[in-house]
């Protein structure tokens, strides 16, 4: 097991070349990727693959990282994009794209692990995200952890036929040492 973040359920560990297999059926998984930024645009396991050097690459501004269960099984990937070093923000995403495993508190417990490791070792200040108005449960998971709503972009997404709200939210996680999160 490599592990860079360890919670209760899960871990947080860099992405390998061994999770092509993975990455890719979830990208290709239509239920997972349509509500996410860069919506739902199969790819094939070749065209993947040329891409992973660049996901796996933690030098530039993104951190993205394998969401695992302890039987070492990745579930998701959650990170950090667009990493303003001088502002000390970014964008935080996640999903859990191994079907089994969704409903477990798995990608909130990821959430908090990363917000963390944002906080600690990468000096961050705010993160925040956009998501679909109609996603009830991201925006349940979202507000549980403490995000909150700062506007709407109306028909930001094209999503089967429809343009969707996307609304923004955001956390000053420089605020959050100490606070305990419900489960």
């Amino acid at each position: 097991m490599i592990c860079i973040i360890t919670g209760d359920q899960v871990y947080l560990r860099p992405i390998l070349k061994s999770d092509l297999t993975h990455l890719n059926r979830w990208k290709n998984d239509e239920d997972i990727f349509r509500n996410l930024g860069g919506g739902y645009m199969p790819v094939s396991i070749d065209q993947q693959e040329k891409w992973l050097d660049s996901m796996i690459d933690m030098t530039g501004n993104n951190r993205r990282f394998i969401i695992c269960n302890f039987e070492d099984l990745p579930v998701g990937m959650v990170g950090l994009y667009n990493i303003n070093w001088i502002h000390r923000c970014c964008e935080i995403g996640v999903y859990i794209g191994n079907k089994d495993q969704q409903g477990k508190g798995f990608g909130k417990e990821a959430c908090i692990l990363i917000e963390s490791f944002a906080r600690e070792y990468l000096n961050l200040r705010k993160l925040k995200l956009y998501v679909v108005k109609e996603n009830d449960k991201a925006l349940s998971m979202w507000e549980k952890l403490g995000y909150r709503v700062v506007g709407v972009l109306k028909e930001e997404r094209y999503i089967k036929g429809q343009y969707k709200d996307v609304v923004i939210m955001e956390k000053f996680i420089q605020q959050m040492a100490g606070v305990s999160y419900e489960k």
